[in-house]
């Protein structure tokens, strides 16, 4: 499935995936079918559009960066490869649709910790920290401020998307660690429980089920975890398929995306887990939601 869907498009994909599969369960499913919507509110659209106006200018960068690669072997190496921004926003950066997913997951969650392992240039960081910030401006008060711990193994990416998540206004929200995840992650690990946990970066079957297993622990009842690239043919395939055979965690396929609810929120009531998807939403959604 193209990385580079439109909305529209896109929602007709998700719609046709959600009529196929099970529901996930509890706050979960609500999260999905929120996401799968791709809507957005006036607020919504507000924070969206800042992101857009940084995506134009990566795709119109003339700057470069080092770009170090764990998963592809290139840590032991020389001088790591010089790459043009430009190029690597185009090959690695999260979708604006898969983007507007992601927000839209956060925000149907109502998410307060949220990891994401690959940073790359910060715009999936981006739609994630836009979404907690959102979260925290309609429930003032209400407990620690949403937090995006996301992680980065190649040291001048991450100081570029220091730099983006900045721009946008999330310097105190998101924290950018540098190095590679198998060193890493098991210190963020402790600041656990995460309510989302998005895996988007070395992109090897048993890179990503270790990962998974040292998170083990560390996930928030109800939290989601986004597993990226599970597409027929990409190597992560291999990891999401002993996933679903190996694990009883609700599982849903969105084509790029795999997701997992490792630990079910217990349920409220006798309700059934397609009735709690179909809930009415919480009462706290500020705005109205528009294509």
């Amino acid at each position: 499935m193209s990385h580079a869907l439109t909305v529209l498009p896109l929602r007709a994909t998700l719609a046709a995936f959600r009529l196929a599969q099970p529901a996930l369960p509890g706050e979960a499913g609500w999260a999905l079918r929120r996401a799968c919507a791709l809507r957005l509110s006036p607020s919504e659209r507000r924070a969206e559009a800042a992101i857009d106006a940084l995506r134009r200018q990566l795709r119109q960068s003339a700057g470069t960066v080092e770009v170090v690669d764990y998963g592809a072997g290139t840590r032991g190496g020389g001088r790591p490869p010089v790459r043009a921004v430009a190029e690597v926003y185009r090959r690695a950066a999260t979708g604006p649709a898969w983007g507007r997913f992601l927000f839209g997951l956060v925000r149907g969650l109502g998410a307060t910790r949220v990891l994401e392992l690959g940073t790359n240039l910060g715009i999936g960081s981006a739609h994630l920290a836009a979404a907690l910030a959102l979260n925290d401006a309609e429930a003032p008060g209400a407990g620690a401020p949403g937090r995006l711990v996301t992680l980065e193994g190649a040291p001048a990416l991450a100081s570029l998307a220091g730099e983006h998540l900045a721009a946008l206004g999330h310097r105190q929200r998101a924290e950018v660690v540098v190095g590679p995840f198998a060193e890493t992650l098991p210190g963020v690990a402790t600041r656990g429980p995460f309510d989302l946990v998005f895996v988007d970066g070395h992109h090897e079957p048993q890179a990503a089920l270790g990962y998974l297993g040292t998170l083990a622990d560390a996930f928030a009842p109800g939290a989601v975890v986004v597993l990226d690239d599970v597409e027929p043919g990409r190597p992560v395939r291999q990891a999401w398929r002993r996933l679903r055979a190996t694990t009883p965690a609700p599982a849903f396929y969105a084509g790029k995306y795999g997701l997992l609810v490792p630990r079910p929120a217990p349920a409220r009531g006798a309700a059934t887990a397609d009735a709690r998807e179909t809930a009415p939403p919480p009462p706290a959604r500020a705005g109205r939601p528009s294509a």
